[in-house]
C-alpha cells in the first residue's frame, strides 16, 4: 500500500516531463538551408533564349586505334595537355616488330644481290667502251716492239749458225749446229706469233666479239634492272611494314587537353563502328558554347547581338559570350530543360558563341542558359 501511494506520484512526475519535452520539440521553429539565390537579371529587354552546352574549341575528338589490339602503353594521363604528334596509346607492336626485322633482312640481301648486278653491268660496259677504242696505240707500238725484238732475235741465232757453218775445223763444236738450227727455228716461230698479234691488234675488235661482248651487256642490264626492281619491291614491303607499326601508336592530331581516358594497359581494343573511343581530346585553351534556339525563335535571332551565358548552380554567374557562327544544319532538340512547357518535337538551329574570361570552374559538357539580344523590332517587320 505504501509503495503503491510512492510509485504513483513518481510516474507522474515522469509523464508530465515526457510530455513538456515533446510539446517543446514540436513547437520548435524549423531549420531552413540557405537563402534561395535569385536569378541574374537579363541585360536585353527583348531577347532569344537558348540552351548551351561547353565544349572544347576544336569540338571534342573521339580518338580510336586503326587497327585492333590489346593495350600495352598508356602515354598520358586525363587533364593532361599534349601537342600535335604526341603519343597517347600504343597497341601491343611485337607482331610488327618481327615484321620488321624480317622485311630489313630482305631488304639487305636483295640490296646486295643488286649491288652485284649493277658491278656486272658496269663491267659489260667497259668491255664494250674497250673494244670500241681498239685498236689503241699503245697497243700497236707494243706488239711492233715485239716483232722487232723476235726479228734480232731471229737474225742473231742464224748469225751464230752462220759462224758455225763456215768454220772448217769445228773441233769439239761439231755437234752445235742442230742446237743453233732449232734456235733459228724458235726464233722464226717466236717471229711469226709476234707478227700475227701485230696484225690482230691493227685489225681491232671482230664483229664477232662485239656481238657477244653487246649480248653480254644487255643480258647484265637486264639483271641489274630486274634486281633493282626487286630491291624497290623489298623496299616497299619493309615501308608498309614500317607503317604498319607506326599506326600503332595512336598520337594526337591537334594540340590540345586530354578530357576522358577510356584506355587501360591490358584491355582489348576493337575497331569499327560500334568500338569505343580510346580517349576524347578537345583544346580548351578557348572554350564554345553550343546553343540550341528553338526554331521558332530562329527568326528574331541576330549574329550581331549581344549574348551572356547564366551559369547554372549556386553562383548564377554570367559570362559574355563571342558570336563564332551558325551550323547550317537544323537538328531535333536533344538537350532538355525539364520545364513542363518545353516541347520535344521541336527542332533547333545550333549557333557557337566563344566564352570570354570564363571562370576556372566551367568544364566541358555544363550546361548552361544562353540570352541573345534580339533583332529590333522594325528589322522584323515584314
Amino acid at each position: 500500500m505504501k509503495l503503491r501511494l510512492i510509485a504513483l506520484p513518481i510516474l507522474a512526475a515522469g509523464g508530465f516531463a515526457l510530455t513538456s519535452i515533446a510539446v517543446a520539440r514540436f513547437n520548435t521553429a524549423p531549420k531552413t538551408g540557405l537563402e534561395p539565390v535569385a536569378p541574374p537579371s537579363i541585360p536585353f529587354p527583348d531577347r532569344v533564349a537558348g540552351v548551351g552546352i561547353i565544349e572544347p574549341s576544336s569540338e571534342t575528338i573521339q580518338i580510336g586505334a586503326q587497327v585492333g589490339g590489346v593495350v600495352t602503353r598508356v602515354f598520358v594521363e586525363e587533364g593532361a595537355r599534349v601537342e600535335a604528334g604526341a603519343p597517347l596509346v600504343e597497341i601491343d607492336p611485337r607482331d610488327a616488330d618481327a615484321r620488321i626485322a624480317t622485311a630489313r633482312a630482305t631488304v639487305e640481301t636483295v640490296r646486295a644481290q643488286a649491288s652485284a648486278a649493277a658491278a656486272r653491268a658496269d663491267a659489260a660496259k667497259a668491255r664494250i667502251a674497250e673494244l670500241k677504242v681498239k685498236p689503241r696505240a699503245e697497243d700497236v707500238a707494243e706488239s711492233l716492239a715485239v716483232v722487232e725484238a723476235r726479228r734480232a732475235s731471229v737474225a742473231d741465232a742464224r748469225g751464230r749458225l752462220d759462224r758455225l757453218i763456215r768454220v772448217t775445223d769445228r773441233g769439239t763444236t761439231a755437234n752445235e749446229q742442230p742446237t743453233l738450227e732449232a734456235a733459228v727455228a724458235i726464233a722464226v716461230a717466236q717471229l711469226a706469233e709476234a707478227e700475227a698479234k701485230l696484225v690482230r691488234v691493227k685489225a681491232g675488235a671482230y664483229p664477232e666479239e662485239m656481238a657477244v661482248a653487246e649480248g653480254d651487256a644487255r643480258a647484265a642490264a637486264a639483271d641489274a634492272a630486274a634486281a633493282q626492281a626487286q630491291l624497290g619491291v623489298a623496299e616497299s614491303q619493309l615501308r608498309e611494314t614500317e607503317v604498319a607499326r607506326e599506326i600503332l601508336v595512336v598520337r594526337a592530331p591537334i594540340a590540345g587537353t586530354v578530357l576522358k581516358l577510356d584506355a587501360h594497359v591490358g584491355e582489348y581494343k576493337a575497331t569499327g563502328p560500334n568500338s569505343t573511343a580510346l580517349l576524347r581530346l578537345g583544346d580548351i585553351s578557348t572554350l564554345h558554347v553550343r546553343t540550341d534556339i528553338d526554331e521558332l525563335d530562329s527568326w528574331r535571332f541576330d549574329r550581331a547581338g549581344k549574348a551572356v551565358a547564366t551559369i547554372r548552380g549556386g553562383s548564377r554567374m554570367q559570362v559574355s559570350l563571342r558570336f563564332v557562327r551558325v551550323v547550317p544544319d537544323v537538328q531535333p532538340k536533344k538537350t532538355l530543360t525539364g520545364e513542363n512547357a518545353e516541347r520535344i518535337d521541336t527542332r533547333v538551329m545550333q549557333v557557337i558563341y566563344a566564352v570570354e574570361h570564363p571562370p576556372a570552374f566551367l568544364q566541358p559538357g555544363m550546361l548552361v542558359d544562353v540570352a541573345v539580344a534580339a533583332k529590333p523590332a522594325a528589322a522584323t517587320q515584314p
